[in-house]
Parts: C-alpha cells; sequence; structure tokens
C-alpha cells in the first residue's frame, strides 16, 4: 500500500514528538538528580568537577594519541 503525502508528513510528526518526548524525558531524568525534592539528590558542584576531570582525561588521551 503507497502512503500519501498527507499520511508520511503525519509520521514525521510523530516521530519528531516522540524524539522530544524521550529526550524532554531525559532530561527530566537528569535534572531530577540535582533538585531539591530528591531525597537522594546528588551534590551538584562535586558532580561539576568530576566532568571537569573528565573531559582533562579525555582531552589529554586525545593529545597522547595525537603525539
Amino acid at each position: 500500500m503507497n502512503m500519501t503525502q498527507e499520511q508520511m508528513d503525519q509520521d514525521d510528526i510523530r516521530t519528531e514528538l516522540l524524539n522530544d518526548l524521550v529526550a524532554t524525558t531525559t532530561v527530566m531524568d537528569e535534572v531530577w538528580r540535582y533538585h531539591p525534592d530528591n531525597p537522594k539528590k546528588k551534590d551538584i558542584v562535586k558532580e561539576y568537577n568530576i566532568l571537569k576531570q573528565i573531559i582533562k582525561d579525555i582531552e589529554l588521551e586525545l593529545k597522547e594519541l595525537n603525539s
């Protein structure tokens, strides 16, 4: 069965909306990790510093690979 252009457009819109929903849910889950109402919240300063160190380590490894 051939799809009409309208059906393809609706499928594209549906796909975009589902992708937006997944992306938004992912962001909400990440934000919840640091939310004040979360009894198991992470220390955002500590987590940020960990990420900075990970970036430095990756950059160093890349630099070593390029040498």
